[in-house]
Protein backbone atom coordinates (compact mmCIF):
# COMPACT_ATOMS: atom_id res chain seq x y z
CA UNK A 1 0.00 0.00 0.00
CA UNK A 2 1.66 2.97 -1.57
CA UNK A 3 -0.79 5.45 -3.15
CA UNK A 4 -1.03 7.35 -0.06
CA UNK A 5 2.83 7.99 0.12
CA UNK A 6 2.98 8.92 -3.38
CA UNK A 7 -0.16 11.11 -3.43
CA UNK A 8 1.72 13.02 0.01
CA UNK A 9 4.83 13.06 -1.66
CA UNK A 10 3.42 14.41 -5.09
CA UNK A 11 1.57 17.35 -2.97
CA UNK A 12 5.29 18.23 -1.30
CA UNK A 13 6.56 18.43 -5.48
CA UNK A 14 8.73 14.87 -5.20
CA UNK A 15 8.31 12.44 -7.57
CA UNK A 16 9.42 9.13 -5.63
CA UNK A 17 9.70 5.64 -7.68
CA UNK A 18 8.50 2.61 -7.32
CA UNK A 19 11.56 0.80 -5.85
CA UNK A 20 11.39 4.36 -2.79
CA UNK A 21 7.85 4.02 -2.09
CA UNK A 22 8.55 0.51 -1.27
CA UNK A 23 10.83 1.03 0.54
CA UNK A 24 9.41 4.21 2.37
CA UNK A 25 6.12 1.64 2.69
CA UNK A 26 8.33 -0.94 4.33
CA UNK A 27 10.03 1.65 6.74
CA UNK A 28 6.57 2.87 7.83
CA UNK A 29 4.72 -0.27 9.00
CA UNK A 30 8.19 -0.92 10.65
CA UNK A 31 8.73 1.77 12.85
CA UNK A 32 4.75 1.35 13.72
CA UNK A 33 5.48 -2.34 14.76
CA UNK A 34 8.23 -1.89 16.61
CA UNK A 35 6.95 0.90 18.69
CA UNK A 36 4.77 -1.33 19.61
CA UNK A 37 7.46 -2.82 22.11
CA UNK A 38 9.84 -0.12 22.31
CA UNK A 39 9.01 3.71 22.44
CA UNK A 40 10.66 5.19 19.58
CA UNK A 41 8.61 8.26 18.25
CA UNK A 42 5.09 9.99 19.66
CA UNK A 43 4.27 10.17 15.60
CA UNK A 44 2.89 6.56 14.88
CA UNK A 45 0.07 6.71 12.77
CA UNK A 46 0.67 6.24 9.52
CA UNK A 47 -0.42 9.40 8.46
CA UNK A 48 1.59 11.55 10.47
CA UNK A 49 4.92 9.21 10.02
CA UNK A 50 4.54 9.73 6.29
CA UNK A 51 3.99 13.04 6.68
CA UNK A 52 6.16 14.81 9.76
CA UNK A 53 8.88 12.08 9.42
CA UNK A 54 9.29 10.54 5.87
CA UNK A 55 8.50 14.49 3.48
CA UNK A 56 10.08 16.31 6.67
CA UNK A 57 13.00 14.11 6.38
CA UNK A 58 13.48 14.22 2.09
CA UNK A 59 12.55 17.79 1.36
CA UNK A 60 15.64 19.48 1.85
CA UNK A 61 17.45 17.31 -0.26
CA UNK A 62 15.37 19.26 -2.63
CA UNK A 63 16.17 22.89 -1.97
CA UNK A 64 19.53 22.47 -1.49
CA UNK A 65 22.29 20.54 -3.45
CA UNK A 66 24.30 17.96 -2.00
CA UNK A 67 26.90 15.89 -4.32
CA UNK A 68 27.51 12.91 -5.36
CA UNK A 69 28.38 10.20 -3.06
CA UNK A 70 28.72 13.22 -0.27
CA UNK A 71 29.80 11.60 2.92
CA UNK A 72 27.00 12.66 6.30
CA UNK A 73 26.74 12.31 9.90
CA UNK A 74 23.30 12.09 11.19
CA UNK A 75 23.73 13.69 14.58
CA UNK A 76 20.98 11.97 17.36
CA UNK A 77 19.17 9.99 14.52
CA UNK A 78 16.63 8.75 16.90
CA UNK A 79 14.30 6.57 14.78
CA UNK A 80 16.33 6.92 11.26
CA UNK A 81 15.30 10.57 10.44
CA UNK A 82 16.26 12.20 8.60
CA UNK A 83 19.16 9.75 7.56
CA UNK A 84 17.00 6.93 6.37
CA UNK A 85 14.69 8.55 4.32
CA UNK A 86 17.42 10.65 3.04
CA UNK A 87 19.52 7.50 1.80
CA UNK A 88 16.21 5.96 -0.13
CA UNK A 89 15.86 8.86 -2.01
CA UNK A 90 19.59 9.32 -2.68
CA UNK A 91 20.93 5.83 -2.62
CA UNK A 92 24.77 7.48 -3.41
CA UNK A 93 24.60 9.39 0.49
CA UNK A 94 27.16 7.27 2.70
CA UNK A 95 25.87 7.87 5.89
CA UNK A 96 26.79 7.43 9.76
CA UNK A 97 23.78 7.37 12.10
CA UNK A 98 24.78 8.52 15.64
CA UNK A 99 22.90 8.05 18.64
CA UNK A 100 23.06 7.67 21.82
CA UNK A 101 20.54 5.45 22.99
CA UNK A 102 21.23 1.97 22.54
CA UNK A 103 17.51 0.97 21.44
CA UNK A 104 17.51 3.37 18.66
CA UNK A 105 20.43 2.07 16.99
CA UNK A 106 19.35 -1.85 17.39
CA UNK A 107 16.11 -0.77 15.93
CA UNK A 108 18.42 1.16 13.31
CA UNK A 109 20.79 -2.20 12.33
CA UNK A 110 17.08 -4.41 11.65
CA UNK A 111 15.67 -1.33 9.82
CA UNK A 112 18.96 -0.89 7.00
CA UNK A 113 18.61 -4.93 6.84
CA UNK A 114 15.30 -5.55 6.28
CA UNK A 115 15.38 -2.10 3.32
CA UNK A 116 18.73 -3.75 1.96
CA UNK A 117 20.50 0.01 2.41
CA UNK A 118 24.70 0.20 3.83
CA UNK A 119 25.51 2.95 6.55
CA UNK A 120 27.34 2.60 9.73
CA UNK A 121 25.34 2.58 12.88
CA UNK A 122 27.03 3.94 16.18
CA UNK A 123 26.16 3.92 19.79
CA UNK A 124 27.53 6.75 21.10
CA UNK A 125 27.53 11.05 21.49
CA UNK A 126 28.96 13.33 19.38
CA UNK A 127 31.39 15.22 21.78
CA UNK A 128 33.23 11.53 22.04
CA UNK A 129 33.33 10.42 18.36
CA UNK A 130 34.64 13.64 17.26
CA UNK A 131 38.15 12.90 18.93
CA UNK A 132 38.28 9.03 17.38
CA UNK A 133 40.49 8.48 14.06
CA UNK A 134 38.54 8.99 10.82
CA UNK A 135 35.66 11.19 12.01
CA UNK A 136 37.40 14.53 12.77
CA UNK A 137 36.91 16.68 9.64
CA UNK A 138 35.58 13.91 7.65
CA UNK A 139 31.81 14.78 6.10
CA UNK A 140 30.46 16.56 3.71
CA UNK A 141 27.33 17.11 5.23
CA UNK A 142 26.11 16.85 8.72
CA UNK A 143 22.18 16.75 9.64
CA UNK A 144 20.59 16.76 12.96
CA UNK A 145 16.59 17.23 13.34
CA UNK A 146 14.51 19.05 15.69
CA UNK A 147 17.32 18.33 18.90
CA UNK A 148 18.91 19.99 20.83
CA UNK A 149 19.42 24.25 20.59
CA UNK A 150 21.65 25.76 17.85
CA UNK A 151 24.63 26.55 19.66
CA UNK A 152 24.84 23.23 20.88
CA UNK A 153 24.43 21.50 18.07
CA UNK A 154 26.47 23.96 15.85
CA UNK A 155 29.43 22.64 18.70
CA UNK A 156 28.43 19.17 18.38
CA UNK A 157 28.83 19.68 14.07
CA UNK A 158 31.84 21.75 14.14
CA UNK A 159 34.56 19.02 14.03
CA UNK A 160 33.05 16.96 12.15
CA UNK A 161 32.76 19.15 8.99
CA UNK A 162 35.64 19.32 5.65
CA UNK A 163 36.58 22.79 5.22
CA UNK A 164 33.59 23.19 2.56
CA UNK A 165 31.15 20.62 4.86
CA UNK A 166 28.18 22.02 5.96
CA UNK A 167 26.18 21.43 8.57
CA UNK A 168 21.68 21.58 7.59
CA UNK A 169 19.71 22.14 10.93
CA UNK A 170 16.42 21.34 10.42
CA UNK A 171 14.15 23.13 12.69
CA UNK A 172 10.34 23.73 13.44
CA UNK A 173 8.84 27.57 12.49
CA UNK A 174 9.38 28.65 16.27
CA UNK A 175 11.70 31.75 16.44
CA UNK A 176 15.00 30.90 18.08
CA UNK A 177 17.69 32.58 20.01
CA UNK A 178 20.88 31.00 18.04
CA UNK A 179 23.81 32.50 20.98
CA UNK A 180 27.65 32.34 20.23
CA UNK A 181 28.15 30.09 17.56
CA UNK A 182 30.94 27.77 15.81
CA UNK A 183 30.13 28.10 12.80
CA UNK A 184 28.48 31.05 10.63
CA UNK A 185 24.72 31.09 9.13
CA UNK A 186 24.83 30.67 5.45
CA UNK A 187 21.17 30.14 4.46
CA UNK A 188 17.52 29.98 6.10
CA UNK A 189 14.77 28.59 3.95
CA UNK A 190 10.96 28.75 5.60
CA UNK A 191 8.47 26.36 3.90
CA UNK A 192 5.54 24.07 4.64
CA UNK A 193 4.68 20.71 5.01
CA UNK A 194 1.77 19.65 2.95
CA UNK A 195 -0.34 19.62 5.90
CA UNK A 196 0.47 23.35 6.64
CA UNK A 197 3.09 22.72 9.57
CA UNK A 198 5.68 25.09 9.02
CA UNK A 199 9.64 24.17 8.70
CA UNK A 200 13.00 26.25 8.55
CA UNK A 201 16.27 24.62 6.66
CA UNK A 202 19.46 26.40 8.77
CA UNK A 203 22.39 25.65 6.81
CA UNK A 204 25.59 26.45 8.40
CA UNK A 205 29.71 26.33 7.29
CA UNK A 206 32.96 26.86 8.91
CA UNK A 207 34.04 30.00 9.65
Amino acid sequence: MTNDIKERFLRAGIMLTAEQLEKLDVMTGFLQEYCKKVNLTAIRDREGIIEKHLIDSVLPLTMTEVGQGAKCLDIGTGAGFPAVPMMIFREDLRFTLLDAQQKRTVYLAQLLERLDLTAEVIHGRAEELCRKDGYKRAYDMVTARAVGNLSLLCGYAEPFLKEDGRFLAMRGSAEEEEGKLKLRKAEEMRYQLPCGDGRKLIIYKRK
